[in-house]
């Protein structure tokens, strides 16, 4: 997997995990052919996917502790009616940081910075209303910058020079 489709794996995995729906079920398809209705419950989900972080209640506000087996935080971070509100991180089950991120009501909103199981810094940059906005830089496994990009409402602008 290379670094640009790693950049945009992580967010979409993360941003999973932040669904705003009801307290008890994720989503509900009707499939056309059959005309039957499928629901697929938060427990069944976070099964599928370990990553899958939902609040007590859709109304919920208060701190958000996720923990691995082995009692290492997965997530940590604050629910406000049911939306992350403020800073989110996400750690390895290693105990090292994965992902810094700040929401504003239930939207990425300011800095993000996403971490290599070894510590060191994948990519940072900022969101603004759930956009890419501004510098973002990235680097390689050894922390060592590769490139900088220039992102507007979550399009690519321009590549800078790296340092």
């Amino acid at each position: 997997m290379n670094l640009k489709q790693l950049f945009y794996f992580l967010p979409f995995l993360i941003l999973f995990s932040c669904n705003s729906g009801t307290d008890k079920w994720i989503s509900a398809s009707k499939d056309s052919v059959a005309q039957t209705t499928s629901t697929v419950t938060v427990e069944e989900e976070k099964q599928k996917n370990s990553y899958v972080t939902e609040p007590p209640s859709k109304d919920y506000t208060g701190d958000y502790l996720d923990k691995y087996e082995n009692g290492n935080t997965k997530f940590k971070g604050f629910f406000r009616f049911g939306k992350r509100h403020g800073q989110w991180l996400a750690f390895y089950a290693n105990g090292f940081m994965w992902s810094e991120c700040y929401y504003d009501n239930g939207i990425r909103s300011g800095g993000n910075t996403v971490y290599y199981e070894n510590g060191k810094p994948r990519y940072k940059g900022w969101f603004k209303k759930d956009l890419r906005d501004s510098v973002w830089i990235f680097y390689d496994a050894f922390g060592v910058e590769v490139k900088r990009t220039l992102f507007k409402n979550d399009e690519e602008v321009a590549l800078t020079p790296s340092k």
